[in-house]
């Protein structure tokens, strides 16, 4: 229902053919070698199947000739202690839920930090590794700033070898086999922002995104709050921040949200929420204002309806949701200026679902995120 066949197996992974729900995401099961995850959210398990194959690829690249050669130039002969091994390597914290599941209903408390676990230090910064890891990450169809610290490690190896050493990475070298597609294509961005997150360094990209959220009115201490989150990467953060600059309204309330993540779901659950809403104001009708109302991130646009993004693989109709939907359609008889409720989704609703939302008069459009 949710993954396409060349993404349910290739030659290094296979998806387990069920998948399980919680009421609005996925948990899928994916398989590689004598290794086993469970993955919750679609987008999530893409990112996963990408670098499985990623990884083998960086592998395959340092064990070559002209790999020995560029470390043997660079004066390295082996990487020690670059970025941490774990015992998981996609790092992500169990059993707590994720996204949607998450903060469609309920509110958590946010971590407060520094520069992510993948972003490297200022050390690699200098000498131009950081640079090249982007440039390799772009060729192999992986984000540089992934908290999967296997890839971190054969990444910033292989940038090491590329920076240090005059490794050159061509092509058809780059090459990634299996459904590893360009990771820039699904993070339905324009070509400009693309350009933008691969030449760019992690320093340039907050300096773009502060002077962003300060024309939108968010003070400093807010803007800075959120781009040293440790769970918003440089990409995330800087996705999130255009879709929000797009919009070009105050989104210091949507700021105050997207600070509560936990995990990296959460913190593209966010990025997310800001692309829906960006989607809406540019194809349906302009946003005049970004609020919190039933403790959900919602916008209201020129018209007076107050339109809800919501990012997730599959809401179904439960109890649970049939109580935030009433607390939802109870705020056009509660608040003046709401003549109306809609709800974006970017993945899919059940039969009963929707009709409920037809029901109670809410406006329902789905995979809106899609390329259309």
């Amino acid at each position: 229902m949710f993954m396409p066949a060349d993404l349910m197996t290739g030659p290094l992974h296979s998806v387990g053919d069920y998948a399980e729900n919680d009421g609005m995401n996925n948990t899928y099961f994916l398989y590689s070698g004598n290794d086993a995850w469970a993955v919750t959210t679609g987008i999530a398990l893409r990112t996963r199947i990408r670098e499985i194959y990623a990884i083998d690829k960086l592998r395959e690249m340092s064990k070559t000739d002209e790999f020995t050669k560029a470390i043997a130039n660079a004066g390295q002969q082996k990487i020690e202690g670059v970025v941490g091994i774990v015992t998981n390597p996609f790092g992500t914290i169990q059993n707590i839920p994720h996204g949607a599941s998450r903060f469609f209903g309920r509110i958590g408390e946010g971590l407060k930090g520094g520069r992510t676990e993948g972003e490297g230090n200022a050390v690699q910064n200098m000498i131009g590794i950081s640079k090249a890891k982007v440039a390799l990450a772009a060729k192999v169809g992986v984000s540089p700033y992934s908290f999967n610290q296997e890839l971190q490690k054969q990444l910033t190896t292989n940038a090491r070898a590329m920076a240090m050493g005059g490794l050159v990475v061509r092509a058809a070298t780059a090459a990634v086999g299996g459904p590893a597609s360009d990771v820039l294509m699904g993070l339905n961005v324009n070509q400009t922002l693309q350009q933008t997150l691969v030449n760019s360094t992690p320093d340039d990209l907050r300096i773009l995104n502060r002077k962003k959220l300060f024309a939108l009115g968010v003070t400093r201490e807010d803007a800075d709050e959120f781009l040293t989150h440790p769970w918003y990467t440089p990409w995330t953060a800087t996705i999130t921040v255009d879709a929000l600059a797009t919009i070009g309204v105050d989104p210091t309330v949507f700021l105050a949200n997207a600070c509560k993540a936990l995990t990296e779901e959460d913190a593209i659950y966010f990025e997310r929420l800001a692309q829906v809403l960006a989607r809406y104001h540019t194809k349906k009708a302009k946003l005049r204002s970004i609020r919190t109302e039933s403790k959900a991130v919602c916008a209201l646009d020129a018209n007076g309806t107050l339109v809800f993004p919501l990012s997730c693989d599959y809401a179904i109709w439960s109890e649970r949701a049939a109580g935030r939907v009433g607390e939802i359609a109870a705020l056009v008889q509660g608040e003046e200026d709401i003549k109306g409720i809609a709800v974006w989704v970017d993945g899919k609703t059940s039969d009963r679902a929707t009709q409920e939302l037809k029901t109670r008069k809410i406006d329902l459009a789905t995979g809106v995120l899609d390329n259309k």
